[in-house]
């Protein structure tokens, strides 16, 4: 279903000036037309939509807005019952005057929770920065939820016979001749150019397959150039050759009569690999460069796009979803966190790696495109560099692997100085080993928040979950009880005014945790179990009841307002530039090392938040600065406390961090079906990278509990340890209801015969999963993954291989799977090492009933059995 919307439909203009401002002087856009495939969603399912927008003012946005899609009982925001925000993939700075937008196809996740019934489709634009609309309109269509309605199913794919796509493909290359093409090579490598049309052919010469122009591309890449008032938007054809040498040449774009841009098209040396560099010439200005469908693949080709979000994604080029999604540099949970990505074929791979931190990854699947593509779904990716873009790199992998491509990917992670491993850190600082292995325990010590009622006034409410009596019982309950010998112990909420308030004054500690004294008892505990001991921090958030607050020490936006941030616990964050953020840090750390002498500090959203720019004229800040200053705020607190970890995690925090909270978080769809992006299935990209340079664990707010035996062996599948729930106070006081045991789901809260038997649930929970965890985690935390596979076509069986001795493999499914001599129930696995074996399996067949053994060296732990 596409529909048109009339332009003067429910639209409210609310961008910065007068309303009697011309349409030729402000940015103006409308919805033009939105496909709504069905009306109908099931609670936990998703709401498909696709939306085109157009520009009918004249000039584009002057800062990027975000595109929001708000579900709501009625017609106004505050009945929103769930909603839907991402940044369109053209940014909204560069919509030109009646150029259509395209905006998805997204899948809006729709919580399990939402009542039955119909609610109103509410889509604008929007400025983060200063909350103002430029776009505000209501669907004339509703969407309903209900309990029955049929779940998502992917698009059917037209059936194309080999013969048709072999001959589409033919047809494909020839058009690139068609005309005087440049010709470079090397020892493995072929590649033609046609200056006139800018379409290229790179064929590998010892496979003889080749990569080349997409069917819809008709010219190289787009630049978009200004000059004074002036801005254009030029097709990279139609080029000048200046300089050709056997493995190079130089190609000028010429207009209005002079040089605009310079190429240069390189072949690495005898490498398969492939250079492309550019610089703007003359008068004109590049604001960005575009190189969409640069490289694709369909479902006849076989494969699919290696996608560096989180752990990393794997979008099938057979799984009938469609996409369009923009993955931009280092710009947090729906970002790309390393700059490469790939495509897989049927027998080989292309590996794209960038230079600009500005440049985004674009996304894009289309089911049946059209009789020109040899298949019935493409999947391509593509770069949006920015005007700081200046060169990316293009490698043949011989192998349809996404293992092989991000080993590929490693090499070029060493070349830029990315790739410091856990044995380099550990060099520097011997604590660090108490790491590997570490279970992470995060109590929320205190939380205020500050709200306003319906007359203006702030009110004010606190939480206490943990008082220091708590936090030292848990301490010694975790260390003689469950004996667990390896532990990292986080205090969140432990500043002054609590959990996200008043950053940056954090001094004192909360009187609710005994303040300082109480810290200092704390952390004597912990450190005297030899456990690692931090505390939870904030170096990028500003409040303005803040006793530092000073509003000159704030990003800034292009029209001179002031940054905001997110509205936390604390009210209305402002986000501090990230130069007079390391200010402070330096001011407040050395205090925190003196007064409570932790040997493990987190600062959050270091890592988790974009790269920012900001305008101020007294303290420009470019995306390049951003991060600097960030990489120097993680180094100087790892340098300060020895170990150092940050929210979600990105590889510029790699040489400095030690543990990332939060990367492994979302990739499981069974727990978070929010993130889920049809067609994709997780594959542990960053691992295969960074295993053995920093650890990582899931986000705070998706902690292990005790039905998550999926969430354990996804841990044990990447070699990582677990950040476990733990209720507030004192759990073992508390009796819970029993789980069902033979769900399982619960299958690690048995105790019957091993450990656990009689014992608190969650301390079997604990104890079971930290027990075949720990050690496994410790062995491999220095070790590269060097394997990974899914065994089923359903994902369902996952096998993954560390270093030349360490490998795991799990049954997530509700099937037995017979490995080798071992039949493993479900959520059974087996994992070795040297000197180690844990197992949970069935020791007798006939009787069904499992078992959990973990062998190491002379030591023998049961379960249950």
């Amino acid at each position: 279903m596409r529909k048109s919307i009339l332009c003067t439909c429910f639209i409210i203009f609310l961008s910065v000036g007068t309303l009697t401002e011309s349409a030729e002087n402000r940015f103006q856009p409308t919805l033009e037309s939105y496909s709504l495939p069905s009306k109908t969603v099931a609670p936990g399912g998703s709401v498909v939509i696709r939306l085109t927008f157009t520009n009918n003012g004249a000039i584009p946005s002057a800062s990027s807005e975000s595109c929001f899609i708000h579900f709501e009982r009625e017609k106004k925001c505050s009945t929103i019952q769930w909603q839907f925000d991402r940044y369109p993939v053209t940014p909204t700075t560069y919509w030109e005057t009646g150029a259509p937008i395209e905006h998805g196809t997204y899948y809006a996740h729709v919580p399990k929770n939402t009542p039955e019934g119909e609610y109103f489709i509410h889509i604008g634009l929007w400025n983060p920065s200063t909350s103002e609309r430029s776009l505000d309109v209501y669907l004339p269509e509703k969407v309903a939820v209900k309990k029955d309605a049929p779940p998502l199913k992917p698009l059917p794919l037209q059936a194309i016979a080999p013969e048709e796509s072999t001959a589409r493909e033919s047809r494909l290359i020839q058009r690139i001749f068609q005309g005087e093409t440049i010709q470079l090579e090397n020892r493995n490598l072929l590649f033609d150019f046609n200056p006139i049309t800018g379409l290229f052919l790179l064929k590998d010469k010892e496979t003889n397959r080749a990569w080349y122009s997409a069917p819809d591309r008709r010219e190289f890449g787009i630049v978009t150039a200004e000059k004074g008032n002036r801005r254009v938007r030029i097709p990279l054809s139609q080029l000048t050759v200046i300089k050709q040498k056997k493995q190079q040449c130089v190609l000028q774009k010429i207009y209005e009569g002079a040089p605009l841009l310079e190429f240069r098209i390189e072949l690495e040396g005898n490498h398969p690999a492939l250079m492309v560099s550019w610089k703007p010439l003359g008068e004109w200005k590049l604001e960005r460069i575009e190189f969409d469908s640069f490289l694709w693949t369909t479902d006849s080709l076989g494969g699919g796009a290696v996608i560096p979000r989180l752990l990393g994604l794997y979008f099938k080029a057979d799984s009938g979803y469609e996409m369009l999604k923009g993955y931009q540099t280092y710009s947090g949970v729906n970002g790309a966190n390393m700059r490469m990505a790939g495509i897989l074929r049927q027998k080989d791979a292309a590996l794209l790696t960038w230079d600009d931190v500005g440049t985004t990854l674009n996304v894009r699947s289309r089911v049946n495109p059209g009789p020109s593509w040899p298949g019935s779904q493409e999947v391509s990716i593509g770069l949006l560099g920015s005007k700081n873009a200046r060169s990316f790199r293009l490698e043949c992998i011989r192998s349809a692997s996404y293992v092989k491509l991000a080993k590929a990917y490693r090499e070029q992670a060493k070349k830029q100085k990315n790739l410091v491993t856990l044995k380099q850190k550990l060099r520097r600082n011997p604590e660090v080993k108490k790491l590997f292995g570490a279970a992470e325990f995060k109590p929320f010590v205190c939380i205020r928040w500050m709200r306003k009622s319906e007359d203006g006034e702030l009110n004010e409410t606190v939480r206490s979950d943990y008082t220091e009596e708590d936090c030292l019982a848990l301490l010694r309950r975790l260390h003689n009880v469950l004996e667990i010998p390896k532990a990292l112990f986080v205090l969140a909420g432990w500043i002054y005014r609590g959990y996200d308030n008043q950053h940056p004054d954090i001094f004192p500690a909360a009187p609710e945790i005994g303040g300082d004294e109480g810290v200092q008892r704390i952390s004597r505990l912990a450190r005297s179990y030899d456990y690692l001991f931090g505390l939870h921090d904030n170096y990028q958030d500003l409040y303005e009841d803040a006793p530092s607050w000073n509003e000159f020490i704030l990003m800034m936006n292009p029209d001179g307002s002031r940054r905001k941030g997110g509205v936390w616990a604390g009210g209305q964050a402002w986000l501090i530039a990230s130069n007079h953020g390391l200010e402070l840090a330096k001011r407040n750390l050395p205090q925190v090392m003196e007064r409570y002498s932790p040997n493990a500090y987190f600062i959050d959203t270091t890592f988790a938040a974009p790269l920012y720019q900001s305008y101020d004229p007294a303290n420009p800040l470019a995306l390049e600065d951003d991060m600097l200053y960030k990489e120097n705020l993680s180094q100087y607190a790892a340098d300060l406390f020895g170990v150092f970890g940050s929210e979600l995690g990105v590889e510029f925090g790699v040489p400095s961090a030690h543990y990332f909270e939060g990367i492994m978080s979302r990739e499981f769809y069974y727990r978070l079906a929010e993130s889920q992006e049809p067609g994709t299935i997780p594959i542990p990209l960053f691992s295969l990278v960074y295993h053995d340079c920093v650890v990582a664990f899931t986000h705070q707010s998706d902690r292990a509990n005790l039905g998550d035996a999926r969430l354990i062996l996804r841990h044990l599948a990447r070699g990582a340890m677990p950040l476990y729930y733990i209720e507030p106070h004192r759990y073992w006081e508390k009796d819970i209801e029993e789980p069902d045991l033979s769900n399982p789901d619960f299958c690690f809260v048995r105790g019957e015969g091993g450990w656990g038997e009689n014992r608190h649930p969650r301390e079997r929970f604990i104890k079971n999963t930290y027990s075949f965890l720990s050690p496994f985690a410790e062995g491999v935390a220095d070790q590269s993954m060097t394997d990974h596979q899914y065994l089923k076509d359903d994902c369902s069986v996952e096998r993954s291989k560390f270093g030349q001795d360490w490998s795991v493999i799990v049954n997530y499914g509700p099937e037995d799977y017979l490995f080798g001599q071992t039949l493993l129930p479900p959520m059974g696995f087996v994992a070795t090492g040297p000197d180690f074996l844990a197992q949970h399996y069935y020791p007798n067949v006939e009787s069904k009933k499992t078992c959990l053994l973990v062998k190491q060296g002379d030591n023998l732990y049961y379960g249950f059995r």
